[in-house]
């Protein structure tokens, strides 16, 4: 009896001696959507103070040039923190403008643009809205994103005309699934996480094919009462 409890200790010593090095293996994260909607590798959204390097930055002359000085011809819309127009360039690429309000930049957000704009830079998906260039002179804060002919999802259900076709079913899910997919990416791939705090219909544009694109993602910190999360209904 002693010697095989003397093998069943030395045994047990020798497993736990051979154990300490050994690592878990990787536990992958639970996704509720398809496995191939995100990179094997997470991407990883980190707050810069620099300028960004990966977009453009624009002139106050460049964007009065492309928006005809802001005319009401190439108003777009206005959300909760600037109104934003439609900008043509000499190259005949057509982008998306928002100027934000003067008084969300009055509130000593200006100094910080820049670091907000590099975060926002950062932000890369299929159902985000791309952030192109921004602007920052004069105490003014634009910033330029793609642009997508559809317009958002508000104002497709409730401002369409004749030639508008009603949102088939396939349709309806497609748009919540990619908006699902955007929050999803905000949340859980960006590291920090990204809170959106301002859900609506007015914020979810549509491209060509009625896809889905998530825009003012990042802008947090220009929202009024950020510290409620708004969630308005279609």
């Amino acid at each position: 009896m002693k010697s095989v409890q003397t093998s069943l200790v030395t045994n047990t010593k020798t497993h736990e001696t051979s154990s300490i090095n050994l690592r878990p293996p990787p536990i992958d994260r639970h996704k509720s959507f398809d496995e191939d909607d995100f990179s094997a590798k997470s991407i990883i959204v980190k707050k810069a103070n620099t300028t960004p390097m990966n977009i453009v930055s624009y002139s106050i002359a460049d964007l009065q040039m492309a928006t005809g000085s802001f005319s009401i011809e190439n108003f777009l819309g206005e959300g909760s923190i600037g109104r934003v127009y439609r900008a043509q360039f000499d190259d005949g690429k057509v982008l998306a403008v928002k100027k934000i309000n003067s008084s969300a930049v009055s509130s000593g957000l200006c100094g910080d643009f820049i670091g907000i704009v590099s975060s926002i830079s950062q932000l890369h998906h299929p159902n985000v809205t791309e952030l192109v260039g921004y602007c920052a002179e004069h105490g003014q804060c634009l910033l330029v994103y793609e642009f997508h002919r559809g317009g958002s999802l508000h104002d497709f259900i409730h401002l369409s005309d004749d030639y508008s076709k009603p949102l088939t079913w396939n349709t309806r899910v497609k748009i919540a699934l990619g908006t699902a997919r955007a929050l999803e990416y905000l949340h859980e791939v960006c590291s920090p996480s990204i809170v959106h705090k301002n859900i609506k219909s007015a914020n979810i544009l549509l491209d060509a094919d009625l896809n889905p694109h998530l825009s003012d993602c990042g802008l947090t910190s220009f929202v009024p009462n950020a510290d409620q999360v708004n969630f308005e209904p279609s």
